[in-house]
């Protein structure tokens, strides 16, 4: 007599596609929450991979859910692009209160966004080049705009030295007020001196030395006010000095005007 045929062993559930799923939908959950929601990231990816492995099985017929494991994937996917929405809104609401505390009218955004694309439209192709990668790094030579202002890097000089004798560069900007209400250089901009590549420390006098006010960093200027700045650095040798001025606390904006100055 032949021998009875061995049974059929069932297939399992995959267990990957049930812990892609208790992952993405956990991760979901999280993706609504702003900051927690880098977790839900992470949680989102790490589910995915679970998905795919629970694919896999179940393609090679070593597993059954295959309608469990595609629903853990989308899951996983739509966790990840939640939580990459939800952070882009945070950043720009973070931005526009910033933008707001310092006196900038936000509502002119999306107007000034159509128009650059205008311009960029009208621009020749000669001048294409130059025009995107003055773009691309936000670097405008000696003067130009920052988020709340419209910067001049004027000079840049040796002057007296600090309260510890050590050699000092009295920079001078000139700045207007482009906010809709009072503000201070210190409040809008965020000066930077370079030297051999590194930032210069900001020099303490014991006794101003001439052009020097001390008070100019802080003192508030009107809305389409302008007013001059006077600092002094820690100069470390003799050569030549790079002046950087960002905005201060800009999320969005990477405007920058630059110039360098030979102390020679």
């Amino acid at each position: 007599m032949p021998d009875d045929p061995a049974p059929v062993q069932p297939r399992r559930t995959t267990a990957a596609g049930i812990v892609a799923l208790v992952l993405g939908v956990i991760a979901l959950i999280l993706s609504f929450i702003p900051i927690i929601n880098n977790l839900a990231a992470i949680l989102g990816v790490i589910g995915a991979v679970f998905a795919i492995v629970a694919l896999v099985g179940t393609f090679r017929g070593k597993r059954h859910g295959k309608g469990l494991a595609i629903a853990a994937a989308v899951v996983c996917v739509l966790s990840v692009v939640v939580t990459l929405a939800i952070q882009s809104a945070t950043v720009s609401a973070i931005d526009d209160a910033a933008k707001e505390a310092k006196g900038i009218d936000t509502s002119q955004d999306a107007g000034s966004d159509a128009d650059n694309g205008t311009d960029d439209g009208a621009a020749t192709s000669s001048d294409d080049g130059a025009d995107d990668s003055a773009a691309a790094n936000d670097e405008q030579d000696g003067e130009g705009d920052i988020e709340g202002a419209h910067v001049s890097i004027v000079s840049a000089a040796r002057s007296g030295n600090d309260y510890e004798g050590n050699a000092t560069v009295l920079v001078t900007y000139e700045w207007t007020n482009t906010t809709e209400k009072n503000n201070s250089f210190a409040a809008l901009a965020n000066p930077k001196v370079f030297q051999n590549g590194t930032e210069l420390s900001t020099a303490i006098y014991m006794d101003n030395p001439e052009g020097y006010d001390s008070d100019s960093y802080l003192a508030e200027a009107q809305p389409n006010a302008t007013a001059r700045v006077t600092l002094g650095y820690v100069l470390q040798d003799d050569s030549p000095v790079t002046v950087d001025v960002t905005a201060l606390f800009s999320i969005t904006d990477d405007s920058k005007v630059t110039r360098t100055f030979s102390l020679s």
